[in-house]
């Protein structure tokens, strides 16, 4: 079932505002991150009129996001995630465990030091991966809205085409790669 249009203008998205140091002018800056990082930014000599400014700027983006089909992002739901102990029990096979204690011996540290590092290492692995692949979904996107205007805007589609073919072999091969393991 497609959301309404009044259903994405009634989320509460969050926003981000920030002094603008009096050299730079002064006044506050205002935006909604969640819908893209500069695609929505307002300004004002307070808070309240950045704020206000920002959340005009918000409706008018998202109806056009909506006209266009493109999807709108949704403000991410924050858990409360504060009663966490940092401990919990996983169980692996017998040959990972002697594996990942020859690991964590060769580096000099404790099993539960290299399982943490690990750990870490893939979740920023993971979220590094997840960035690129929307930043490459919003830049062809984009940039294939900018080739299809009516206007002559002097691009030469040919090379708009071999880049986007790089782009997309680059990301099957990647794919791929991560399937084999």
């Amino acid at each position: 079932m497609k959301k309404k249009l009044e259903y994405y203008l009634n989320l509460n998205y969050p926003i981000e505002v920030i002094k603008i140091p009096e050299d730079e002018g002064g006044g506050y800056s205002a935006s909604i991150p969640a819908l893209g990082k500069l695609a929505v930014v307002s300004d004002g000599a307070t808070a309240e009129e950045a704020i206000s400014n920002v959340l005009k700027l918000k409706d008018e983006y998202i109806k056009e996001l909506f006209r266009k089909g493109i999807p709108i992002p949704e403000p991410a739901q924050i858990e409360d995630l504060g009663n966490v102990s940092g401990r919990f029990l996983v169980r692996i096979p017998k040959e990972l465990h002697k594996a990942l204690i020859k690991k964590a011996k060769e580096n000099d540290i404790s099993l539960n030091q290299y399982i943490n590092y690990l750990l870490t290492k893939a979740l920023y692995i993971d979220t590094f991966e997840q960035k690129v692949d929307e930043f490459f979904e919003v830049f062809y996107k984009y940039a294939h809205q900018v080739t299809e205007t009516n206007y002559d805007l002097n691009f030469e589609f040919k090379s708009y085409s071999s880049l986007f073919s790089e782009i997309k072999s680059v990301k099957d091969k990647r794919e791929s790669y991560l399937k084999a393991g």
